[in-house]
């Protein structure tokens, strides 16, 4: 199996998201954890094919991914969960006895012991099922603070914030630059509300990736005479961490940001 850097070599290096995420080399690291599949490249070369010949026949061949894998091993935490009380905590609308309805990134996701589907009634792609449920199954998280900071001020982010700075908030600054009314609308189609908030950014909304978790965008527009780029922060609720672990919060990030620039839903 090659690596991420020899799978990036590879590949177009044009960040269109139509893999699903924001840039090659996000989409490049997947595949060498097998989490994504490489056919999900439209724009590789008749070159690149044969180079991943290997990695074509391989991932035909397999029976699962690591996210498949990781799905299988949170079954049992999933099935030790009170539903009623899970939903209780999270913000979620009971169902059934074992079924809950969850709003995440603004869909809605039917959730039972045993699998997730979409409103469509399609499974999500598996690593978007283990952040529901990783979500679902942190213990006992506390009232939200409604207290904003940054990813850096997340406990144990330090080896994240080249991730979360390259892959989430730059991702977004540099595809929105100049285009407040597009970054406008990008926010609206996936839930995000406007909101007043003193300080120098040109536009601020709120989302609500899940009921109890919630983001606060800031876009700095570029200021081409000042030779000032483009920036985007996304502040994150002081309790974040009681919510979901920091790999999931960067992986969610991601999911965000991808949906932001390449107008995708799963």
């Amino acid at each position: 199996m090659k690596t991420a850097v020899d799978i990036y070599k590879l590949l177009p290096k044009t960040n269109c998201g139509t893999c699903g995420m924001p840039t090659c080399f996000g989409f490049a690291t997947k595949v060498a954890g097998r989490m994504a599949p490489i056919t999900a490249c439209a724009n590789l070369s008749t070159e690149a094919k044969t180079a991943l010949a290997g990695e074509l026949a391989e991932q035909s061949a397999s029976r699962g991914t690591v996210y498949e894998q990781a799905l299988i091993s949170l079954r049992p935490k999933i099935a030790a969960l009170d539903f009623m009380k899970t939903a209780s905590l999270f913000g979620a609308d009971v169902i059934g006895p074992d079924t809950i309805e969850l709003t995440f990134l603004g869909d809605k996701y039917r959730i039972t012991k045993d699998r997730i589907i979409n409103k469509g009634g399609k499974e999500p792609v598996p690593f978007l099922s283990i952040l529901i449920y990783n979500h679902l199954s942190m213990p006992d998280p506390p009232a939200l603070s409604g207290e904003w900071i940054t990813f850096s001020s997340v406990p144990a982010s330090h080896a994240k914030d080249k991730a979360w700075a390259g892959h989430v908030e730059e991702v977004i600054a540099k595809h929105f630059t100049g285009n407040i009314e597009g970054l406008k609308q990008a926010c609206e189609r996936i839930g995000g509300v406007p909101r007043s908030i003193k300080g120098s950014h040109d536009i601020a909304y709120e989302f609500r990736f899940f009921p109890r978790y919630p983001a606060l965008l800031l876009f700095y527009d570029a200021v081409l005479e000042e030779d000032f780029p483009a920036q985007c922060k996304l502040l994150l609720d002081k309790t974040v961490d009681k919510y979901l672990d920091i790999e999931s919060i960067v992986v969610l990030g991601e999911e965000f940001a991808g949906r932001m620039t390449a107008g995708r839903h799963q």
